[in-house]
């Protein structure tokens, strides 16, 4: 391949303090027209429309900067229309506040994760087709569009960059994914919905979520640079594709995010492109002649230095420090509160008794508790068998009570139910609320006794208001995932 040294192929022009600038080459009419259209549609999928986002630059307190500032202030795509399950809870995120309210609402038969869930790319994509076929009739006479492609360009890397780095630093500093809790490694692996079962894969194996993290920093850093911005939109269609490809098989819920870098990288590939297969597929000698905006008045490279060095110190060095800082001090799907002292494990129900009247033990009772797991934290899960509808997906969002995070219980079915619960230290009262967002009006009180570290006494009113009473005796269990390779394990039936 030959080297083209001088890639500022243009010719400028100086009278007084302008510069006219023109880049060379003629594009055919059908290049023009796709242009257009790629022109339309990507600035309505990346400029935000909602005025809360700007909104948000001002209103942000700057002195006490949180990480859930950092998903507000990277805006969001164009979206007029909600995609909504049938099933209730299903688009829940576990109490994320400020969800926005949309106009107009359908619930297709694919659910949230079909074919509509791109209706509003569709949309977009009316409106560039209707915006190329004006734009053609209002401009008949520029031979090329290169300035504009190069600024698009440089617009949709950075759109690319800004909306991966909350990902990036989550893996980084595993918090997207945290590890599991202990009502998950009591959950049968059959109970988990598919987006639970992605995720909590990563949750046991934080090695690979780091890698993956510092695979899409590579990706962020290559799109930052313009003599890598080729390299970044590769690794973005091949690597951040193969997320919306796992998004789609497990129901993923940010499979319209990793879909958007897709399309983006393919557009920053595309003038790549041409001369890559000539050199490859023809076999012939070839440069490759890009144009770039010169950036030859003095303003112009001031800018240029300050946009740039703010999107790297805000979206790589603020959001990693915050990242880090909620890694290590508050992780946002972890709830905080602690629990019961020394109480955490798998406990075994005996002594269960309805209306006072002793429950044996039934794999197919409706009513009575079967297992029940305590964390260190203020979560309470009990396994009864019974229906319900799941919430959520994989716990997604970030939120700030403990009762909203609810990456342990969401996406979970099977009759095991998740509570957060209050203390009562004086009283010995445990005020348990129900986690899931379809139940969450259901509020049960049990006071609790400890007569040794193994065994937990509580009675009080079940969700029926029927009496309930049981005990609660400590299992020692090894979970496996978590024990060293090198040790023998012996399965007892």
């Amino acid at each position: 391949m030959k080297e083209d040294v001088n890639l500022l192929n243009y010719n400028a022009m100086t009278t007084g303090n302008e510069i006219n600038y023109t880049g060379s080459g003629v594009w055919s009419p059908s290049q023009k027209f796709v242009f257009r259209i790629c022109f339309v549609f990507f600035l309505i999928m990346i400029i935000p429309t909602d005025a809360k986002y700007y909104q948000k630059w001002v209103t942000t307190d700057w002195k006490h900067l949180h990480i859930r500032d950092m998903g507000s202030l990277s805006g969001s795509s164009f979206k007029i229309i909600e995609v909504a399950t049938k099933r209730p809870g299903g688009n829940d995120t576990g109490g994320a506040p400020e969800k926005k309210q949309y106009d107009y609402v359908i619930y297709p038969e694919t659910g949230e994760y079909g074919a509509w869930s791109y209706i509003n790319w569709f949309i977009a994509l009316v409106l560039g087709v209707a915006g190329a076929f004006i734009w053609t009739f209002l401009d008949r006479k520029s031979k090329n569009y290169n300035q504009l492609y190069y600024f698009l360009e440089v617009l949709v890397s950075y759109a690319m960059i800004v909306r991966l780095q909350g990902l990036t630093f989550s893996k980084i500093f595993p918090s997207q994914m945290p590890e599991l809790a202990l009502t998950q490694l009591n959950t049968p692996f059959g109970d988990f919905v598919a987006q639970k079962l992605y995720w909590i894969q990563f949750s046991f194996v934080h090695n690979f979520e780091r890698y993956a993290g510092y695979a899409e920093l590579v990706i962020m850093v290559t799109l930052f640079f313009r003599p890598t911005r080729a390299i970044g939109a590769a690794l973005s269609i091949a690597m951040i594709g193969v997320i919306a490809l796992a998004n789609h098989t497990y129901d993923g819920g940010i499979h319209l995010l990793a879909s958007f870098y897709i399309v983006g990288g393919a557009f920053v590939l595309w003038r790549y492109l041409p001369p890559i297969w000539n050199l490859i597929v023809h076999e012939k000698n070839t440069a490759l002649k890009i144009v770039y905006y010169p950036f030859s008045r003095p303003w112009e490279k001031w800018f240029r230095i300050a946009f740039k060095s703010f999107i790297f110190l805000f979206f790589f060095v603020v959001s990693a420090y915050l990242h880090w800082d909620n890694y290590r001090n508050d992780s946002y799907k972890v709830p905080q509160n602690p629990g019961l002292a020394d109480a955490r494990g798998l406990y075994t129900v005996a002594d269960f008794k309805v209306n006072d009247t002793v429950v044996p033990y039934s794999p197919v009772d409706s009513l009575r508790w079967q297992d029940v797991t305590l964390e260190k934290w203020s979560t309470l899960s009990f396994t009864v068998f019974n229906t319900f509808d799941i919430h959520g997906e994989a716990g997604r969002g970030k939120q700030y009570k403990d009762i909203d995070r609810t990456y342990e219980s969401a996406g979970t079915g099977g009759g095991r139910r998740h509570f957060y619960y209050e203390i009562d230290s004086i009283n010995k009262i445990l005020t348990l609320k129900n986690k899931n967002k379809v139940y969450e009006k259901q509020v049960l009180q049990l006071h609790y006794e400890r007569p040794n570290e193994n065994e937990i006494l509580l009675n009080g009113n079940n969700e029926y208001g029927q009496p309930i009473s049981m005990v609660l005796i400590k299992r020692p269990k090894q979970y496996l995932v978590y024990q060293d390779r090198s040790r023998k394990n012996t399965w007892t039936p």
